[in-house]
C-alpha cells in the first residue's frame, strides 16, 4: 500500500493550519482574568484543605504536597527502606531501546510475590508528635564548646534532630491513608504512584478522608496545570490586539494526531465545564463561536478497524455505553466515562471491578479482541502496522513477552485507532471545510483532536451549520476518494454554537 494518498493529505493539511495559525484566536482579557482569580482562590482553598487532611493523617510528620516520595508515604502508610534496591526488585528507571530511552519493562509477579516484597522493603510509618530539639533549641544547627568551654565560631548540624529543629515521637498509631498497591504497575522510585490517572482509578475503592483528598489533589494538581498552562500560556503568547496564534505541529506525536504550542491548546480537557473556554469569543462585533464534535470517533474508529459488529450494533442502536461501564464497575456514568474506553488501548490494570469491566468489554466486543491479537502478531512479526490510509507505524523492537503478549503492546492497540481518528480522518474533514469557507467571512480558528471550531460572521450563522456539517460528515465519501477504502461506520456529529467557547447551545445533531 502507498503513502502518497496521506503524504498528500498532510500537505493539503499544512496549508490549512497556517490559514489557522493566521486567523487566531481571539482572547477577552478580562474575562481570562477573571478566570484565573476563581482558579487561584480554588486552589488556595484545596490546599488549605489537603494539609489540614494530610496533618490529621500524619500527626506532625511534615507533608510536601509537591513531592512524589511525601505523597506515597501518605496514601500508602509506608516508606521504602532502600530505593537502590527497590528499584533493581521492580526493574524501574529507563533504557534505550532502539533510538529512543523508554522506561524499563516492570518485573511481572504474582499478588502473593508482590505482596511480599512489599512487605519486605517498605517500613510501616506512624503518626508523630512534635517537639523542639532541646539539643539546638530548634534552630537545627549548634555552635559546639571549645576545651576551655567557651562557644566556638564552627556551625554544625543537629544530630538529634537532622537539622530539623523538631523531635518527632512515633505515637504508635499508624500514619497515613493505608491505600493498598493493586500490582507492579503502581510502584514508583520513592515508594507507589499517586499520579492523577492512578487516583481515578483508585478513588472509587476509596472512603471517607482517603477518597476526599484522592479527589481534592486530583483537582487541585488540574489547577495548577490549567494556570500554568493555559491561562499563562495565553497571556504570554497574547497579541497587542488580544489575539493567540497557536502553532500547529503534524510531526511530533508518534501517532500523527496535531499538537501545538505557544500555548499548547491540544491538551485541553473535554466537556463544558472547563472556565478556559469561556475566555475564547468572538473576534466580529456580534458574532459567534461554533463548534463541531465527532461522537465516539475513537470508539467508532476501532469498531470499523477491528470489522467489529458488537460496536456496528451498538452504535447503530444509540447504546450508551458508559452507563453499560457504571453498571459492571458499580460507578456513576460520570466516574465511569474515565474507564469505558481504556481496553480499546490495551487496558488491563486496575481494581478488580475495573478488570471485570475490561473482561466483559473484551468478550462483547470478541472483533477488538481479535483484532488486538492480529496487531500484536503483525508489530512482533512484520515490525509495522500499516492503516487502511497507508499510514505505517513502525515497531522494531517489537517482541513476544513470557505471557503471550507483544512488547509495546499498548502503543501497538492504541496507536492505530488514534492515528485513523485524528491524522487521516478529521484532516480530510478539515480541508474540505477550509476549501467550502473560501468565500466567507467566518474564518475557521482551531482545532482539537476530534472538533473544529469557527468563528462565525454575523448574519453566517445558518452557512456555517451547514457547511461544517457537510464537511464532518463527508468521511465515507472522502475516504473512498482518497484511499479507495470503504468506511462503513456511521458517523455522528454535534453542532453547538454561542457567544464564547464555553456557553454554547446545540444546533444540531446527528
Amino acid at each position: 500500500m502507498t503513502l502518497i494518498p496521506t503524504l498528500r493529505l498532510s500537505l493539503e493539511m499544512t496549508n490549512v493550519l497556517a490559514h489557522i495559525e493566521q486567523n487566531g484566536i481571539k482572547i477577552n482579557k478580562t474575562t481570562l482574568a477573571e478566570i484565573r482569580e476563581e482558579y487561584e482562590q480554588e486552589l488556595f482553598q484545596l490546599e488549605r484543605r489537603l494539609n489540614e487532611l494530610a496533618a490529621y493523617a500524619m500527626g506532625d510528620t511534615p507533608v510536601n504536597l509537591d513531592s512524589p516520595d511525601d505523597r506515597s508515604m501518605l496514601m500508602y502508610s509506608c516508606k521504602v527502606v532502600d530505593k537502590k534496591t527497590w528499584a533493581n526488585i521492580f526493574n524501574l528507571g529507563h533504557e534505550m531501546r532502539g533510538a529512543t530511552k523508554k522506561p524499563k519493562m516492570r518485573k511481572r509477579m504474582s499478588r502473593a510475590e508482590f505482596k511480599g516484597y512489599v512487605m519486605r522493603e517498605t517500613d510501616v510509618i506512624y503518626k508523630t508528635i512534635g517537639s523542639q530539639c532541646s539539643n539546638c533549641n530548634g534552630k537545627g544547627r549548634y555552635n559546639p564548646l571549645r576545651k576551655d568551654g567557651s562557644i566556638g565560631k564552627a556551625v554544625r548540624i543537629c544530630r538529634t534532630c537532622s537539622g530539623k529543629g523538631v523531635v518527632y515521637e512515633s505515637t504508635g498509631e499508624v500514619a497515613g491513608f493505608k491505600m493498598v498497591p493493586r500490582d507492579v504497575f503502581d510502584v514508583a522510585a520513592g515508594g507507589f504512584k499517586t499520579d492523577k490517572e492512578t487516583l481515578e482509578d483508585m478513588s472509587l475503592s476509596l472512603r471517607g478522608d482517603a477518597r476526599e483528598f484522592a479527589q481534592s489533589y486530583i483537582r487541585y494538581s488540574a489547577l495548577r496545570t490549567y494556570l500554568r498552562s493555559f491561562v499563562e500560556g495565553m497571556e504570554n503568547n497574547m497579541d497587542s490586539n488580544g489575539f493567540i496564534h497557536t502553532e500547529f505541529m503534524q510531526c511530533v506525536t508518534a501517532t500523527g494526531r496535531l499538537s501545538s504550542r505557544n500555548p499548547n491548546f491540544q491538551n485541553m480537557p473535554r466537556g463544558s465545564t472547563f472556565a478556559i473556554r469561556r475566555a475564547v469569543e468572538s473576534r466580529f462585533k456580534g458574532g459567534q463561536i461554533l463548534e463541531g464534535d465527532y461522537s465516539q470517533l475513537e470508539f467508532r474508529v476501532a469498531g470499523y478497524l477491528a470489522d467489529d459488529d458488537g460496536i456496528l450494533t451498538d452504535v447503530e442502536a444509540g447504546t450508551d455505553v458508559h452507563s453499560y461501564t457504571a453498571s459492571v464497575i458499580g460507578c456513576t456514568r460520570q466516574e465511569a466515562k474515565a474507564h469505558t474506553f481504556k481496553p480499546l488501548y490495551g487496558g488491563v490494570s486496575g481494581t478488580d471491578d475495573q478488570q471485570r469491566y475490561y473482561r466483559a468489554f473484551k468478550e462483547k466486543y470478541r472483533g477488538v479482541t481479535e483484532w488486538h491479537k492480529s496487531l500484536q502478531k503483525d508489530a512482533v512479526t512484520k515490525k509495522e502496522i500499516t492503516l487502511p490510509s497507508g499510514r505505517q507505524y513502525a515497531f522494531p523492537d517489537a517482541r513476544w513477552t513470557e505471557w503471550g503478549t507483544a512488547t509495546n503492546r499498548t502503543a501497538i492497540c492504541n496507536y492505530p485507532v488514534q492515528g485513523f481518528a485524528t491524522a487521516d480522518l478529521l484532516p480530510m474533514a478539515l480541508v474540505k471545510l477550509h476549501h467550502d469557507m473560501k468565500d466567507m467571512q467566518s474564518v475557521i480558528c482551531n482545532t482539537v483532536h476530534d472538533s473544529i471550531v469557527i468563528d462565525v460572521y454575523p448574519g453566517e450563522e445558518d452557512q456555517c451549520v451547514q457547511v461544517m456539517s457537510n464537511a464532518m460528515l463527508c468521511l465515507p465519501q472522502e475516504t473512498k476518494r482518497r484511499y479507495n477504502k470503504e468506511y462503513s461506520m456511521p458517523v455522528g456529529i454535534e453542532l453547538k454554537i454561542g457567544k464564547n467557547w464555553l456557553d454554547l447551545h446545540a444546533v444540531f445533531e446527528v
